[in-house]
C-alpha cells in the first residue's frame, strides 16, 4: 500500500471528466440529430449514430447475423454496435440516435476506465503514465466518433495479462482484439518480437495457440452464420478509397488519383514496413524495448503509411504511448497535433458541399503532416529512447521487487 494507490483509485473514474467534456462538445448534435452539413461545421460528426440509421441496427444481433443490418465493420465490433442497437426503445429517429450514442458513452467510457486500470496495474508507481490515459485530449476528440475504445480495452487487458504471466488470457484477448479492429494483429506480432528476443518461446507458443483458437472458432461460427459480416471489412478495405487523416489521400487532394488496388497494396506494403522496423527495433536496441514501446513504433509507422487512419485512430496510441514512458510533454504535443486535425478534417468535408465556406483543400494538406508530424515525434521519442543507452538506470519503486525483463518499468523518455 501506499499514497499513490489512494491517488491511482481516483484516476480511474477520472476518466468520466473528458467523457463529459467530449458530450458537451458534440452538443449540437445532441440537440438537433447527425444529419446534414451542419454536423461538419459544428464538428460534432460521429460514425455511431449514422451507422444505427444506415445499417440499420434496430434489429439487434440477430438481424446483423441474418444480414439484415450492413456493416463495413469486423464482425466483434459489429457484434456489439448490432447488440446495442437492439436495446435502442422505440421513438422518433432523433430520439434513437440519442439513446444510440447514450449507451455508447456509457460503455467507451468504461472502456477507457479499464485501460485506465491496466495501465494502473502494469506500472503502479508510474501515476504520470496512467493519468495520461485517463485525463487526455484526445479522449474529447476521438473517443464517441466510432467503436475503436473497444479494441484499445482489449489491447490494455492483453498487456496486463501479459505482466502477469496470464498467457492464456493475453491469447484471448489479443484474439478478440484483432476481431475487432486490425491494428491488434500488429500489437500481437511486436509481442512475438519481444517474446523472440527474450527466449520466451513457450510463453509465445501458449500465447499463440489460445489466440488462434479463439479466432477459428469465432470465425467458424460467423463463417456458419453469417458469412457476409465475416468479410465485409476486408472486402470494404480494399475496394475503398483512401481515408480522412492517409497521407495517400494527397495525390487525389492534389488531383493525382492513384487506382484502389494499388493504394490498397501500397498500404499493406507501409504496415509491413512498420512491423519491419519493430523487429529491427527489437533485435538492435541497446536493452530489451517493452512490449508497449515495441507496438507504439509499430502501430505508429503503420498509421502514417495506411490507407485508413480515421479520426479515432488516435485511441490506438493512448494506452500504449502511456505504457511505453512518454512524458506528458510529449502525449500533449501530440494531442495538439491531433486537435489541429480533427477540426480540419471537419472543414475540409464541409468544403466538399460549401466550398466557399470551408478549408481549402491545400491546408488540409497542411494539417494532415501535422497530424503526421505529431504520431511521428511519438515514434522518434520511443525509437531514440529504446536504441540509445539510458543516461541513468531505470528507476525500482522503493519498496517493491525489481520487476522481469519483459514487464519491467520503463523510465520516462
Amino acid at each position: 500500500s501506499g499514497w499513490w494507490r489512494a491517488v491511482a483509485s481516483w484516476l480511474v473514474p477520472l476518466t468520466a471528466v473528458p467523457m463529459v467534456l467530449a458530450v458537451l462538445q458534440r452538443e449540437y448534435c445532441v440537440r438537433h440529430g447527425w444529419g446534414g452539413s451542419d454536423q461538419f461545421w459544428r464538428m460534432c460528426f460521429s460514425d455511431l449514430p449514422a451507422q444505427y440509421a444506415l445499417a440499420p441496427l434496430d434489429g439487434g444481433l440477430t438481424a446483423y447475423l441474418r444480414g439484415e443490418a450492413s456493416l463495413d465493420q469486423p464482425i466483434l465490433a459489429g457484434s456489439v454496435m448490432s447488440v446495442l442497437g437492439g436495446l435502442v426503445p422505440d421513438g422518433t429517429p432523433l430520439e434513437q440516435s440519442r439513446y444510440y450514442v447514450l449507451y455508447w458513452v456509457a460503455l467507451i467510457t468504461l472502456l477507457l476506465a479499464v485501460c485506465v486500470w491496466c495501465t494502473v496495474q502494469v506500472l503502479p508507481a508510474d501515476l504520470q503514465a496512467a493519468a495520461q490515459v485517463a485525463l487526455s485530449p484526445v479522449i474529447v476528440l476521438a473517443a464517441v466518433v466510432n467503436s475503436d475504445a473497444l479494441a484499445v480495452a482489449l489491447v490494455a487487458g492483453a498487456m496486463l495479462a501479459w505482466h502477469r504471466q496470464r498467457y492464456a488470457l493475453t491469447g484471448i484477448l489479443l484474439g478478440l482484439g484483432v476481431l475487432t479492429r486490425g491494428y491488434v494483429l500488429a500489437v500481437a506480432l511486436a509481442l512475438i518480437f519481444i517474446g523472440l528476443r527474450e527466449g520466451s518461446v513457450l510463453a509465445l507458443r501458449r500465447v499463440a495457440l489460445f489466440a488462434t483458437t479463439t479466432v477459428l472458432i469465432l470465425f467458424t461460427f460467423f463463417a456458419l452464420a453469417a458469412p457476409d459480416q465475416l468479410v465485409a471489412a476486408v472486402t470494404s478495405w480494399w475496394a475503398g478509397p483512401a481515408g480522412y487523416g492517409s497521407l495517400w489521400m494527397i495525390p487525389s487532394i492534389t488531383g493525382n488519383a492513384v487506382p484502389t488496388w494499388v493504394l490498397s497494396v501500397l498500404s499493406a506494403l507501409g504496415w509491413a514496413l512498420a512491423l519491419a522496423l519493430g523487429w529491427v527495433l527489437t533485435r538492435d536496441s541497446y536493452r530489451t524495448p517493452t512490449w508497449p514501446q515495441v507496438a507504439l513504433v509499430v502501430v505508429g509507422m503503420g498509421m502514417m503509411l495506411g490507407k485508413v487512419v480515421p479520426v479515432q485512430a488516435a485511441l490506438w496510441l493512448l494506452p500504449l504511448a502511456a505504457m511505453a514512458g512518454v512524458r506528458w510533454r510529449d502525449h500533449l504535443i501530440w494531442a495538439a497535433c491531433e486537435a489541429l486535425h480533427f477540426g480540419a478534417v471537419w472543414l475540409y468535408i464541409g468544403a466538399l458541399t460549401t466550398p466557399d465556406r470551408a478549408l481549402p483543400s491545400a491546408w488540409y494538406i497542411v494539417f494532415l503532416l501535422v497530424r503526421t508530424a505529431g504520431i511521428t515525434w511519438l515514434v522518434t521519442r520511443v525509437w531514440q529512447a529504446t536504441l540509445l543507452p539510458p543516461a541513468r538506470p531505470a528507476p525500482v519503486p522503493a519498496g517493491l521487487p525489481a520487476p522481469p525483463e519483459l514487464t519491467r518499468f520503463p523510465p520516462r523518455i
